[in-house]
């Protein structure tokens, strides 16, 4: 059984992986990917080295990451993800206490999907979680066509 045919499956949840290393804004995450009502299937960390290796045999449809983590920081985070894991269906949303522009834009190049300050504001995070999550199951579901 291929991937697109297990991820168009009708009991196929999709994934969110969110990384922070508090877990009171991993919570308010959640929450918030919960107010959606797409039943996703939510794993939270709080390192991204673990997190990384999770990733490896697991295919996830959105990524919500903080920017500053112990092990490494949102950049090196996004670069790692883009160069070991599978790019393809990765949404990645970068939040961050940095109001520099600069960093947001050098993100953005990297390949995160969207850069947010902190506090995210509850209703921009879920509108672009949601455009992300829909844009991954769009793919599978065309990738899933060609394959028919």
């Amino acid at each position: 059984m291929s991937v697109s045919s297990i991820r168009s499956a009708r009991k196929f949840r999709q994934t969110a992986l969110l990384i922070d290393d508090q877990s009171t804004v991993l919570d308010i995450h959640a929450a918030i990917l919960k107010s959606l009502k797409m039943d996703l299937k939510i794993i939270k960390m709080t390192d991204p080295v673990e997190a990384l290796e999770w990733m490896q045999n697991k295919q996830v449809d959105l990524i919500i990451t903080d920017f500053r983590m112990h092990q490494m920081d949102g950049m090196q985070f996004v670069q790692a993800i883009k160069s070991a894991c599978n790019v393809l269906g990765h949404s990645i949303i970068v939040v961050t206490a940095i109001k520099d522009q600069t960093i947001h834009q050098e993100l953005i190049a990297a390949g995160a999907a969207a850069c947010l300050t902190k506090p995210a504001q509850t209703q921009e995070l879920a509108s672009i979680a949601k455009i992300l999550l829909e844009k991954s199951r769009d793919h599978y579901n065309s990738t899933l066509l060609e394959t028919t």
